[in-house]
């Protein structure tokens, strides 16, 4: 069952309920920005079934747990199954061994799409994981879906969730939210090579986050686009609950392979992200999380959930802004980058301000380093 297009459970300062044409939606309202330079929102709640299985209890409950605890724990589970295997089974020593040395050359970490596999993104296990994350959709405005965007995607979080719950997973309405679009999450080529894990990334539409990927992507143009997390493995340092720190201010690639494309950019905003775990804050782990990750290019948050390391059931609501229209220039100046990434700030700003109190009223203000 697709997700229903339906209004904001409630109304707020920010705007007002109205109904249209059987559509409800959430008026717009007044700012900086007009209403009708604005558009009037578009919600796509979860669909009736994920609802209603995200408020049972019993066994449904504790099979929404148990399967959001594996799935939080992916990254170590399918690399660690493949090296019981090598250990355990001599003979499947040489064909494990190839593999490996395959993931670190597959063509598909450089060609701009992946290995999109759609099966696998509808496979039923999505429908509990999104029970325990259940996904609404916010679209400020209808994207032209002859056009290619890159979707800033805001705050990391620990897990980066929003990459696989909601760009990932079909069940969570991306795909009739953002109709005729396909957005490509960008991670790391160090994820997009750890055995097992790098295939599911991979099929769930996951390119690598390097220039020659992101072109390539850009380059196909009707619909193509890719989501990237900027803030990267420095701010997820800074999650915590209630915690809204970005690290946006010296990001700026992202912008210039925009002007180079002459893609749009969609500030978008993931209310619950940072609220899924907790994290262990100390001077001197944080001097140590910061030396790793200026050397190795990830970060080594220490986090816990309920119970260790069970994951806090959240909702996560998606806010996509505006897009704001880029002009293609092959070959842009850094005042030309810098004015743009300083617009994008802007909005992301204004789109915070704008859902903030719908959707976060206890959250922190927002703060850009």
């Amino acid at each position: 069952m697709p997700p229903r297009e339906t209004a904001i459970n409630k109304a707020s300062a920010t705007g007002n309920i109205t109904e249209q044409s059987g559509v409800r939606r959430l008026a717009a309202p007044s700012s900086k920005r007009s209403a009708s330079t604005m558009g009037v929102p578009y919600v796509f709640e979860p669909s009736k079934d994920i609802l209603q299985l995200s408020q049972q209890g019993g066994l449904p409950m504790v099979f929404q747990t148990v399967l959001a605890s594996l799935f939080t724990a992916l990254v170590l589970v399918m690399p660690l199954m493949l090296i019981y295997i090598f250990v355990r089974v001599s003979w499947a020593r040489i064909p494990i061994v190839a593999y490996m040395a395959f993931c670190f050359v597959d063509p598909a970490l450089n060609n701009g799409v992946g290995r999109r596999i759609q099966w696998v993104r509808t496979l039923w296990i999505w429908r509990y994981i999104n029970a325990y994350f259940p996904v609404r959709i916010v679209l400020e405005k209808r994207l032209d879906p002859s056009l290619s965007y890159i979707f800033g995607v805001s705050p990391h979080g620990i897990l980066c969730f929003s990459g696989q719950v909601v760009m990932g997973s079909q069940k969570s309405g991306i795909d009739e939210a953002l109709k005729g679009i396909t957005v490509h999450p960008a991670g790391l080529r160090h994820a997009l090579t750890l055995p097992i894990f790098r295939d599911y990334l991979l099929a769930i539409g996951t390119i690598s986050s390097s220039r020659t990927s992101i072109r390539k992507c850009l380059a196909r143009g009707n619909g193509h686009s890719v989501g990237i997390v900027i803030g990267g493995a420095k701010e997820s340092l800074y999650t915590n609950r209630g915690s809204r720190q970005l690290i946006l201010k010296n990001r700026k690639g992202f912008v210039r392979e925009a002007i180079m494309a002459g893609a749009h950019l969609v500030p978008t905003f993931i209310f619950g992200e940072n609220d899924i775990f907790l994290q262990a804050e100390h001077p001197l782990l944080r001097r140590l999380q910061r030396w790793l990750q200026s050397k190795m290019m990830f970060a080594l948050p220490v986090f816990y959930g309920r119970f260790g390391l069970v994951p806090r059931r959240t909702q996560l609501t998606a806010v996509f802004g505006s897009p704001l229209a880029v002009a293609k220039n092959p070959a842009p100046s850094h005042d030309e980058i810098n004015v743009v990434h300083a617009q994008y700030l802007d909005e992301l700003r204004r789109v915070y301000a704008r859902f903030k109190p719908i959707y976060d009223p206890e959250g922190d203000d927002l703060v850009i380093a």
